[in-house]
């Protein structure tokens, strides 16, 4: 970060903060240092963007990197910051999340965007599923639709995790909550060939769970400041 420190600090692996000695480290500076990360690995994905969209890409990924690394942790937890582990797209981390969000934007619109026959026959479906008109016991049958129980359950039990949140004191349980649903979600994802899938009424109820997490995570990202971009 450029700061002078005392010579037997500089040879451990991380340095305290510390009022006393006059050693910390400005918000400002610190996502100074974040952004022009995020935006070197923005740039070497989508080169052909505008500059002005490449920025707020970075910027988003920065605010989210710092924020989520912050709040991940329990009040009681001393924190090492790591600059690798909290833009990593890998693992417990802001842009992890973040970019589960982007992939369910993009099938959500590829679905959308299927043939015109397709698309409408989405619509109809997800508009009977969302009536009642559509049985899904079928598709939730066991053992084959244990994960969508699964998916669905840890979608829906979002405000219980906020109230737990708020009379804990600890905002490190929605952290933990995105975290488990963009995982969730990525293993959905690959598990499942949402806009594939032959069956016209389980697709539409899979692109319905895609569009569940997504308002979820959403959401959950919100409550801690966070923004996902349309791309990463």
């Amino acid at each position: 970060m450029g700061y002078e420190i005392p010579a037997e600090d500089a040879k451990k692996q991380y340095v305290d903060v510390s009022g006393r000695k006059g050693q910390g480290v400005k918000a400002d500076d610190l996502l100074d240092r974040l952004e022009t990360s995020a935006r070197a690995e923005v740039d070497s994905r989508h080169p052909e963007s505008p500059e002005a969209e490449r920025a707020a890409i970075g910027h988003a990924i920065a605010i989210g990197a710092l924020r989520y690394f912050l709040l991940r942790f329990t009040r009681s937890t001393v924190i090492a910051f790591d600059f690798e582990d909290a833009l990593s797209f890998e693992g417990e981390t802001g842009p992890y999340v973040q970019y589960a969000v982007v992939r369910v934007n993009g099938i959500l619109r590829k679905g959308a965007e299927l043939d015109p026959d397709i698309g409408a026959e989405n619509s109809r479906n997800i508009e009977r599923l969302k009536s009642g008109a559509l049985d899904v016991a079928p598709f939730l049958a066991a053992p084959a639709g244990d994960d969508l129980w699964d998916i669905v359950l840890l979608a829906g039990s979002l405000d219980s995790r906020v109230e737990f949140a708020i009379s804990a004191q600890e905002p490190a349980i929605l952290a933990r909550f995105a975290f488990e649903l963009a995982q969730a979600f990525n293993v959905f994802y690959h598990k499942h060939h949402i806009l594939s899938e032959k069956d016209a009424e389980k697709r539409a109820f899979l692109l319905l769970i895609t569009a569940l997490v997504r308002e979820q995570l959403v959401t959950t990202l919100g409550i801690m400041g966070i923004t996902a971009p349309e791309k990463m």
